[in-house]
């Protein structure tokens, strides 16, 4: 069979990491990263500088089943051996789910339009040790119903100021959530949120104050007041990063999978140009 040529494609992957070992997402020095670990197995496979982008900055301890990422190399590896290759190259907590030729000029960041994300909680007396990794746990039983409630106000166009970290660099923090939800399975809970963009540490926001109320340290209705507070002491807690875990990414044809309502508006939705597209991801500083 004939060494396939060497040939420039640009590609789009799916990758899943559990946060534990990394550093976060972004390539750092003397740090070891996601970005820092696959780029560093493109390098081998390409044999040459590759940089690859991510439809969203993860922190430290942060997990990820469906991370969007893109990248332009030359390489001999055919598209259906792609997974193979990389994965070949990378240890078990990182894996590539799948590997796509696409049209040049795809970026995984300017050309997402939403992600999800599930928080995982554990309430029950003694702790799981087989998915401490992944769930937070909270000693004693939480008011689930009082959490679903509280969560249906932070549905919608609105300025989460008080959900964000303090050292979030986004230049505001309005953003288009369209669903926020509270799920129970025995002692697991799952805290579900689906939206346009997300400020640093928005989402883990969001789950320790659910986790507050119930808790019964905040009451169910006082969600509004919260973000009309816009000051980050008026919600609760940042959840442990740990407990986070990036789902998916969505491009412009997964909206009926996204579950993106018919009269959503938001910078980038409905799609008009690439040029309000990249003004989302602008400030799309750090996903989790």
């Amino acid at each position: 069979m004939a060494v396939p040529e060497r040939a420039q494609h640009t590609w789009k992957f799916v990758v899943a990491y559990h946060g534990a070992r990394f550093q976060g997402w972004q390539k750092q020095a003397d740090q070891r990263t996601v970005q820092g670990v696959l780029e560093a197995a493109l390098e081998k496979l390409s044999g040459e500088a590759v940089h690859v982008q991510a439809a969203g900055r993860t922190d430290a301890g942060v997990h990820a089943r469906g991370q969007l990422v893109s990248a332009t190399i030359t390489s001999r590896v055919r598209p259906d051996k792609m997974v193979l290759a990389m994965n070949a190259q990378l240890d078990e907590d990182v894996s590539v789910l799948s590997a796509d030729v696409v049209k040049d000029g795809f970026d995984a960041r300017r050309d997402s339009i939403a992600k999800r994300y599930v928080y995982r909680v554990h309430h029950a007396t003694a702790h799981d040790p087989f998915f401490g990794g992944i769930r937070w746990h909270v000693r004693g039983r939480l008011d689930i119903a009082a959490m679903q409630r509280a969560a249906q106000d932070l549905v919608g166009d609105h300025d989460y100021e008080s959900f964000r970290s303090v050292h979030c660099d986004a230049r505001h923090a309005r953003r288009y959530l369209w669903r926020v939800d509270v799920a129970e399975d025995g002692p697991e809970v799952a805290i579900e949120v689906r939206g346009n963009a997300f400020c640093r540490n928005m989402v883990r926001i969001i789950a320790g104050t659910l986790v507050d109320v119930g808790r019964g340290r905040l009451a169910a209705d006082a969600m509004p007041a919260i973000l009309q507070a816009r000051k980050r002491e008026a919600a609760g807690i940042t959840a442990p990063a740990h407990g986070l875990t990036m789902e998916e990414v969505y491009l412009p044809d997964d909206a009926v999978r996204a579950g993106i309502p018919p009269d959503a508006r938001f910078p980038g939705w409905p799609p008009a140009s690439s040029a309000s597209a990249a003004a989302v991801s602008d400030d799309d500083v750090v996903d989790e």
